[in-house]
């Protein structure tokens, strides 16, 4: 590790975090140069040098540092390939979207309490549902279209007596997927459980620490987030025992799929292997939704100790996981074995003939057809119950804590959770829907790929032959499910769409005039410049108006986000009720067939929907294999080159930021080390800078997009009296639009108001109205016209101390450049133009503008605007 002692009297430290996707160190600090100056190989803090490698100052003693996380989520193609996995990381997330089971005034109310304890329950079986239908995928494409179709298609191309052990090979490399994901677990944290008491986090002791240094002393009461507990860093205590359970999950259900695959029995009397699979994945389901909460998260603002009693509970499951993991790889063994002894399944008088590209004789296919089909019902079953498991808690959760919550003449209103706190069911069923896609669409894809989507049946018993389409008819469920849902979302959403850009325009045309009059000229300031006068704006006028529309299309998500859930829950529960129904013999009513329908029973529909069903059948066959496609190109790609990599890390920029609490198989959350690494650096600022620096504010740190979550929740881990040193600079930030609304436990207005007054008022943010995911954070209620602008923010204090000469901008220059390129102050939040206005005449104390007006910057480029040192020295003379 590289670490940068060195210490300036004089100077002082701009510390920009970076958001999503892993901007580089070099348009970080805008640079071309650039060394690093402490951290290791992921969390890295760069500054700016010269080509001599020396440090670049400002003449008032302005540091430029840089800290990049982006490692984290990208930089590796292996991890491009998570994209596959972002079902699980939405499960995840939504579990920190429940609201808090805290009153505004951080005193707990059990009642919620408990429902909070109930939904996390509900979530960890909807997050076992995703493992159960990831496991069953697998084996339907090893065991089934890999180790029997191809196989059987290909036999004349497997060397003799090869053949009977591609059905077992199948099994195992099932398995080993499975253990794959299980490859970090041990015997010993498992037999020893959770600790008694959290232990120091290594990662927050300083490098040369000889003992573990005492945790700051911060109450994350008093600040009204879990952001200031230590814990929380720390992650989930019972994660190796989660991992446990659910690598036990998927093993067992590959076991399962293979014993009934083989229908061989190994014992002549008691219980079949299939029925002590089953059985034990029973236990293994029950023993995920009651491994509790272990963190007390129902209670997110306390860190006390558990009660012995609740300690020895986990440690025993732990213990139960670990023998239900040594159960499960038995079991598959036995039913691997088991696969192996029939070999390929065949009858007597079938046969074996290739018949095209496409199309096959297989003899059996039916009966082994109809055994999967009978696992996936079951498993439709499971999906439903835990969905209700997880809403039903939820949804009383989310009516208990509205009785507490802010009216709408307070501030709080404008920082309340989206849909009154049930953004959680619908994220997780969000999950759900994607889970199941996903699933869906690695069969699909892959059976198409290897000509394996139409196979011809040769019954025994009777002679003939019959076609089955797909894989299993619940897949062919799920392809119709999918076309008529994307169509009939896609009906809403453009109508919406469409409806909503007519009603918006009169006032999106006054929003851009706003900004850039039609009847006002800019005269060049040389005279051999041409003028910018107004038909030369009346394109960025446009481009403003569609800009700022789609930008206002974020404070939707929620909404677009119900739309897929509800449609995805109709859909989903005829699914499984026409599925259970044929495997019983019996169909649903008449009129309510069309919204669940097979290959199989197109031909008994009415004539309107028989010519619609392979439509939708079709359209959902090919969105399913796009998205197959999208992940395997989409990896592909990643593997070569960078960029891609780090677009593709964007999603889990979000969602890899919590920790494990109801699925393991998502990337390590990168909060543990970010947050802590970085509350470590400005603390290190602090203690190097002057005992008395004037301006009083050191350290300026400046978070960008998710940046801004990462800096709110360092500067939380800070104490009251480093705060005092410290300054903060949000852009781009989603603090008010959207964190307080999806993690209203996390991010709130309390929390955010108490970490302001903790900073003296040393907070401004910066935003623009184009922007497609950020917005303001200090500010509500915005109203303007082309004469009077109006808003609602925090109250600005007086400058704590009189201007420095040394200041770059001085203090008497912000007011100047903020009017010079229009910047509309609502308090401490600075909205600036997009693009920035091009002045005639540079004012003294103005700064040009460093780069030319040839593209709206949206969400990136906020240190490029010439009003960025005017909010620096705003911040440093709080």
């Amino acid at each position: 590790m590289v670490v940068d002692h060195a210490t300036h009297g004089k100077s002082w430290v701009e510390l920009r975090v970076h958001g999503v996707s892993g901007t580089p160190p070099e348009a970080m600090l805008a640079r071309p140069h650039v060394r690093q100056v402490d951290g290791d190989d992921k969390s890295r803090f760069f500054r700016a040098v010269d080509s001599d490698d020396q440090e670049l100052r400002g003449t008032d003693g302005h540091a430029i540092e840089g800290f990049h996380w982006g490692r984290y989520t990208s930089g590796t193609w292996f991890k491009a390939l998570w994209l596959a996995l972002i079902p699980f990381g939405l499960v995840n997330a939504a579990t920190f979207m429940l609201p808090a089971a805290e009153r505004r005034d951080g005193t707990v109310d059990e009642t919620a309490r408990r429902w909070r304890i109930g939904a996390i329950a509900g979530l960890r079986l909807q997050a076992m549902f995703l493992t159960v239908t990831f496991a069953f995928a697998t084996g339907l494409l090893l065991i089934d279209i890999i180790g029997t179709r191809w196989a059987y298609k290909n036999l004349d191309s497997i060397p003799d007596g090869l053949e009977r052990w591609l059905p077992a090979t199948a099994v195992v490399v099932a398995g080993l997927v499975f253990l794959f994901f299980g490859r970090k677990l041990r015997p010993g944290p498992l037999i020893a459980g959770p600790a008694a008491t959290p232990t120091p986090d290594p990662a927050l002791q300083p490098v040369d620490a000889a003992v573990p240094r005492d945790p700051i002393d911060v109450d994350p009461v008093a600040r009204r987030t879990p952001f200031a507990r230590s814990e929380f860093y720390q992650g989930d205590s019972d994660t190796p025992a989660l991992l446990a359970l659910h690598v036990t999950a998927g093993l067992l259900t590959v076991a399962l799929m293979a014993q009934r695959f083989s229908q061989e029995q190994m014992w002549s009397t008691g219980p079949g292997l299939d029925t002590l699979i089953f059985t034990l994945l029973g236990v293994t389901v029950l023993a995920t939704i009651v491994l509790g909460d272990p963190e007390r998260a129902a209670t997110t603002l306390r860190d006390e100790a558990h009660a012995e009693p609740m300690i020895r509970w986990h440690r025993w499951l732990s213990r139960i996981a670990l023998a239900l993991l040594a159960l499960a790889v038995v079991a598959l063994v036995l039913a691997a074995a088991n696969v192996l002894a029939q070999g390929l399944p065949s009858g007597a008088g079938s046969r074996v003939a290739l018949e095209g590209k496409d199309q096959f004789v297989f003899p059996n296919l039916d009966e082994r057809v109809d055994e999967f089909d009978l696992l996936g019902g079951w498993l439709v079953g499971l999906g439903l119950v835990a969905a209700l498991a997880a809403g039903i808690p939820a949804q009383l959760l989310a009516r208990r804590s509205r009785t507490w919550e802010a009216t709408p003449d307070e501030p709080a209103w404008h920082f309340r959770a989206y849909s009154g706190g049930r953004a959680s069911v619908a994220f997780a069923n969000l999950a759900v829907v994607f889970g199941v896609g996903f699933a869906a669409a690695s069969v699909t894809g892959v059976s198409t790929a290897l000509g394996l989507r139409e196979v011809k049946v040769e019954a025994i018993a009777e002679p003939g032959a019959s076609t089955i389409s797909g894989s299993t008819p619940l897949i062919d469920r799920v392809a119709y499910a999918w076309g008529l849902g994307i169509l009939i979302a896609l009906a809403v959403v453009l109508t919406w769409l469409v409806a909503s850009r007519i009603h918006s325009r009169d006032g999106l045309k006054a929003h851009a005039r706003v900004g850039y009059p039609g009847d006002v000229e800019f005269p060049a300031a040389r005279a051999d410049a041409s003028p910018f006068p107004a038909p030369r704006l009346a394109r960025w006028r446009a481009s403003l108006m569609s800009s700022v529309w789609k930008a206002r299309l974020k404070n939707q998500a929620a909404g677009f986000v119900w739309l897929i859930v509800g449609i995805g829950g109709v859909l989903a529960a005829f699914l499984g009720w026409s599925e259970i129904a044929r495997l019983r013999g019996n169909e649903i009513p008449g009129l309510l067939q069309p919204l669940s329908v097979s290959a199989a029973e197109v031909a008994g529909l009415p004539d309107f929907w028989r010519a619609l069903a392979p439509v939708f059948t079709q359209v959902g066959s090919w969105v399913l294999l796009g998205l197959i496609v999208l992940l395997v190109a989409k990896g592909r790609q990643a593997v070569k080159d960078e960029q891609t990599r780090r677009g593709i890390n964007i999603i889990w920029d979000v969602v890899a930021f919590w920790p494990h609490a109801v699925h393991p198989f998502t990337p390590s959350p990168y909060s543990q080390r970010t947050v802590v690494d970085l509350s470590e650096r400005i603390r290190h600022h602090v203690a190097a800078g002057p005992d008395h620096p004037e301006p009083q504010r050191h350290v300026i740190v400046c978070g960008h997009s998710q940046g801004s979550l990462v800096s709110f929740a360092a500067l939380n881990l800070m104490s009251d009296a480093e705060l005092e040193r410290i300054g903060f600079l949000s852009f781009g930030s989603q603090l008010r639009v959207m964190f307080p609304r999806a993690f209203p436990a996390y991010v709130n207005y309390e929390a955010i108001e108490i970490l302001r007054r903790n900073l003296g008022s040393a907070w401004v943010n910066l935003w623009r109205d184009t922007d497609p995911l950020a917005g303001p954070v200090l500010s509500w209620n915005h109203e303007w016209s082309q004469s009077v602008w109006t808003s609602d923010h925090f109250d600005v204090p007086e400058h704590a101390q009189q201007p420095q000469r040394a200041t770059v901008p001085a203090l008497v220059d912000v007011d100047v450049t903020a009017d010079a390129f229009d910047v509309w102050r609502c308090g401490d939040d600075w909205r600036l133009t997009d693009p920035a206005r091009r002045l005639a005449v540079l004012r003294a104390g103005v700064e040009p503008q460093e780069s030319p007006i040839n593209t709206l910057w949206g969400h990136g480029r906020f240190w490029t605007d010439p009003v960025w040192p005017a909010a620096l020295t705003e911040l440093r003379h709080r």
